[in-house]
């Protein structure tokens, strides 16, 4: 149990510091709180402060206070650093986080303020209205980083300006994430709200996110296998405003995503609604989507979509993946309503992987005419830019039977807007 222990930084602040020096003040502090078995880290003085990387500890909350924004420098070689590979294997380039946790135990973050994470210093200047920012370099630091951690709480605050992943939990369980307000530049890619990777046990309740990319997106990167699969995810009472999927599994599926459960989401001004990106050897099994409210529209190619309300993808990223006894399965769509620039749509290349799909009172108005073909941008995939090209109508598939779609009270109408 966390003792009673409050340290406040601005008890020994003194103007004009620089981001190092005030990063050394807050993390002296958050050691000190530590060193006494746990408590809180109150900064209560409002303004901008510029800080380096910071590193939490079990048992320690680190709480910003109303009107205090705690603002990432930028300055990658303070923050810490987990060494490659990220994502896939083969990519040998390391992560590294503005607030970092690994191995702790009840670390927490939470209070009214904001944590900034700078994303201009990580672009490239005049860009003017360009719509898909364009940066220097992949990947960006994560804004909030969380490793191996256990019973972890983030409340209350906003994180915005994300330069790249803005809360990113790999490995860890009985995470609570609410009423915590994700703001970023909506033309920053890559700028995903929450990564869920390889957790068990999350909740994400009552959260706003509005982002470039995915709002939340579960995932099984590859160079995480020693934490297992992502099970036991729920997400409700959510608002999601996003230029890419408000939900994502994948596209990193080196494991299975299970028993995950998102209700009660309003999802807003989306490129895709409900998506199913897999492109690896794992499934995803045991998953609901339950009152749910969608709006979709299209953005620039950069970003991937064609509005899509539902998106079950099951694909080879490579010539060299293989998916043999991968699945998608036993997913239920329950009391989704929207207006959107697509229906569903489902891929696949070999048949009878995508298995159980089953709507319920579904009822969807697509914007634009049941007539023609309709492309579908599937990356990643191994064919690359190539898209899949479907007859347009309400429920539209490649390699998917319509046996395998299971509809009750399903109504998918056409209503071109003039």
């Amino acid at each position: 149990m966390r003792n009673n222990t409050i340290i406040r930084v601005f008890d020994d602040y003194h103007d004009g510091m620089s981001p190092a020096e005030f990063a050394s003040l807050v993390q002296h502090a958050i050691d000190a709180c530590s060193e006494a078995g746990g408590g809180r880290v109150l900064l209560d003085r409002p303004g901008t402060y510029l800080c380096d990387g910071l590193n939490l500890h079990s048992r320690v909350d680190l709480h910003i206070g109303a009107g205090v924004t705690l603002k990432g420098s930028g300055n990658e070689a303070s923050y810490t650093h987990r060494p490659g590979s990220f994502e896939l294997l083969h990519n040998e380039t390391p992560i590294c986080a503005f607030i970092h946790a690994i191995d702790c135990v009840g670390a927490s973050v939470t209070g009214e303020g904001a944590i900034d994470g700078n994303y201009e210093v990580f672009i490239l200047p005049d860009q003017g209205d360009e719509p898909h920012l364009k940066f220097y370099a992949y990947p960006r630091p994560m804004t909030l980083y969380f490793e191996n951690c256990r019973n972890t709480t983030i409340t209350g605050v906003t994180v915005q300006n994300a330069p790249f992943w803005t809360i990113h939990l790999v490995g860890c369980a009985n995470t609570i994430a609410r009423d915590v307000k994700i703001h970023n530049e909506m033309r920053m890619p890559n700028t995903d709200g929450f990564d869920i990777d390889r957790c068990d046990n999350t909740l994400i309740e009552r959260c706003e996110i509005i982002t470039g990319d995915d709002g939340i997106c579960p995932k099984c990167t590859e160079e995480t296998a020693r934490y297992g699969n992502c099970t036991n995810l729920t997400a409700r009472d959510c608002i999601i405003e996003s230029q890419s999927s408000a939900v994502k599994f994948g596209s990193s599926s080196f494991g299975d995503f299970e028993n995950c459960v998102f209700e009660n989401l309003t999802i807003r001004d989306t490129n895709r609604g409900l998506a199913f990106q897999l492109r690896d050897p794992g499934s995803a099994r045991n998953i609901v989507f339950r009152d749910i409210s969608i709006t979709t529209k299209g953005f620039s190619k950069e970003w991937w979509g064609s509005g899509e309300a539902i998106y079950l993808t099951l694909l080879p990223r490579d010539a060299n993946t293989d998916l043999s006894g991968q699945v998608i399965e036993n997913v239920r769509f329950e009391r989704i309503r929207g207006t959107v620039g697509a229906g569903v749509f489902a891929c696949v290349e070999e048949p009878g992987i995508i298995n159980n799909i089953v709507m319920h009172d579904v009822n969807l108005r697509v914007t634009r005419a049941f007539d023609g073909e309709q492309e579908f941008d599937v990356r990643p995939w191994k064919h690359g830019d190539e898209k899949i090209t479907c007859p347009c109508s309400g429920i539209m598939t490649s390699g998917v039977s319509t046996t395998q779609i299971v509809t009750d009270d399903v109504s998918i109408t056409s209503e071109p807007q003039a």
